[in-house]
């Protein structure tokens, strides 16, 4: 690229981390709703729902994480947002911030690969990125694996810098961030510098390595100490966040208790993964990249990630955010490689650098496309209510079998309070934290009936006839123990807003997966209409917010 074609690209980057991706990204997971938003949520405005994760009695979620959001969300509601504003503004607010943090520090390893490689591979890096359907939506997510995601794109640069100079200097920063990302965001990503620590350990005098783990010792006990001093006086307790999720998902799993009681997967979950959210141009070209010798401590980071999580039954997306950065830095090295491959042959190259380009947008944007528009109908939907007065106490928006479609109580005015009623779920709904208290005194009080067995609790539901508001999909109920049924709802309810959400079950895996122009399937010939329509088809379902009413009015 010149460099007034890099600038631009740079530029497009830059709004798609800091206006598109915030405005547009769908919730991937409840876990992020309910473990993340929530809590900041509490910090925030002083209420939102508890998970088992959060109660004093487990402590394996950290308040550190969500503390550096709170005080900025903090300011920008006293400064910048008026008491009619709606609240997810301050939504959209966090992530922005998380994407101009992702763009900050893509900025930066893109400058190292300048440096310390070439054109070629820096700006394929680049496009990689741009056109990158995983990070499109986890690095605006606020989970853990996320940040660590982000965070480990310093480790890259710094590896960089350490391969190419062998110098104390840029390790110990290489590590400062893998323990940045492992006890601020996640503490198995901590396994991802072993590969370098070996690499150091074998390339340096005794007397190197001695004083260099002195010094990343400090590092890490000063980023420890400071995360368990946070959260013991969050807690109330002395609390060691990281030890606690390490013993609960490895140490004291079993079948009663642990991940694998949320549901497991076989073992090419993950590969079927990376294909929906890298494009495969991008993984074939990482194959080639990994033969790049000089780099194997990087590259042994993702098979040693890959191979410990196939081998775990409990398998979720968000699982593999860390390594997407690894990923798409061994691909444009993949295709620097072939590109010198093909010097002598122009045609070849030219060639390659078009399919490349084009089968990765196409892929990319296709998915990106699909993703928005199948799974962000609740943003949409819960955007709709509108702030009133709570006389006696709050007003319950209500929810059932979509209860994993709650976006977060960013969505709920000040005087709304979510409410869960009966449906066909049958595990453990989130509490609430409580409410007209100190900060301190909601997150260190114990929460009743929670259990880290997914054990039931009818506590955690609300009666209908509390509810003024219900959100389901228009779609008939198929449990006994629902609670109301959309298709057939009384004159009392009046639905105020609906959003296409996709419909799974009867939906072809490419109609989900991949977003065509329905005006291209028209243009083709029925008869290829036909075929294609068995493997692609996009059947939407309403998700809607209903409203009480009373007297043929609204309340």
């Amino acid at each position: 690229m010149r460099s007034n074609v890099t600038v631009a690209v740079l530029v497009v980057l830059l709004v798609c981390r800091l206006f598109v991706q915030p405005a547009f990204s769908l919730i991937s997971d409840c876990d992020e709703s309910y473990n993340y938003w929530e809590p900041l949520n509490l910090l925030v405005r002083g209420f939102g729902k508890q998970t088992w994760e959060y109660s004093p009695e487990y402590s394996i979620r950290s308040w550190t994480f969500l503390l550096p959001f709170h005080a900025i969300l903090s300011a920008v509601k006293r400064f910048l947002i008026y008491e009619d504003s709606p609240r997810y503004v301050l939504f959209y607010f966090a992530r922005a911030v998380l994407g101009l943090t992702s763009f900050i520090f893509e900025k930066r390893l893109y400058d190292e690969l300048l440096k310390s490689t070439s054109d070629t591979v820096a700006n394929a890096w680049l496009v990689f990125q741009i056109f990158n359907p995983g990070w499109f939506h986890a690095s605006v997510e606020l989970l853990p694996s996320s940040i660590a995601m982000i965070f480990l794109l310093g480790y890259l640069r710094d590896s960089l810098r350490y391969l190419s100079k062998h110098n104390e200097k840029p390790f110990v920063s290489l590590l400062f961030y893998n323990f940045a990302a492992g006890m601020l965001g996640w503490p198995f990503v901590l396994v991802l510098s072993v590969p370098m620590v070996i690499h150091y350990v074998f390339n340096h005098r005794l007397i190197d390595t001695l004083r260099t783990g002195f010094s990343s010792s400090l590092v890490l006990s000063l980023i420890t100490g400071i995360v368990v001093l946070i959260d013991s006086i969050m807690y109330g307790r002395l609390t060691l966040v990281p030890w606690n999720i390490v013993r609960y998902n490895v140490i004291n799993a079993d079948e009663a208790a642990g991940p694998n009681i949320f549901g497991t997967e076989p073992w090419y979950y993950y590969l079927f993964n990376l294909l929906l959210n890298l494009p495969i141009p991008v993984l074939i070209l990482s194959v080639f990249g990994l033969s790049h010798k000089r780099l194997w401590p990087i590259w042994g980071s993702i098979m040693i990630w890959l191979t410990t999580f196939i081998l775990q039954p409990h398998k979720e997306e968000r699982f593999l955010y860390p390594i997407y950065g690894f990923i798409t830095l061994a691909a444009s090295f993949g295709y620097a490689k072939i590109l010198r491959m093909l010097k002598h042959r122009r045609t070849s190259r030219q060639l390659l650098k078009l399919l490349t380009l084009a089968v990765v947008a196409i892929q990319a944007t296709t998915r990106i496309i699909a993703l928005i528009n199948n799974y962000t109908a609740p943003l949409t939907v819960f955007s709709a209510l509108q702030p009133a007065i709570a006389y006696d106490e709050p007003i319950q928006v209500c929810i059932g079998r979509e209860w994993y479609h709650f976006p977060n109580s960013f969505f709920l005015p000040d005087s709304h309070r979510l409410g869960f009623v009966s449906s066909g779920f049958n595990g453990l709904l989130p509490g609430d934290f409580l409410e007209h208290s100190s900060i301190f005194d909601s997150i260190r009080t114990t929460p009743p009936n929670m259990n880290k067995f997914n054990l039931f609790d009818a506590g955690k539901l609300v009666p209908v006839k509390k509810c003024q508001y219900y959100v389901d999909i228009i779609m008939e109920s198929d449990n006994s123990r629902d609670a109301l049924d959309p298709t057939k709802m009384s004159a009392d309810w009046a639905a105020v807003s609906c959003s296409p959400i996709i419909d799974v079950a009867n939906s072809k895996f490419f109609g989900r997966a991949f977003a065509l122009p329905p005006s291209l399937i028209e243009a083709l010939p029925k008869s290829v209409q036909s075929l294609v329509q068995k493997f692609y088809k996009a059947n939407f379902v309403n998700f809607c917010l209903f409203e009480r009413m009373i007297k043929g009015e609204l309340v």
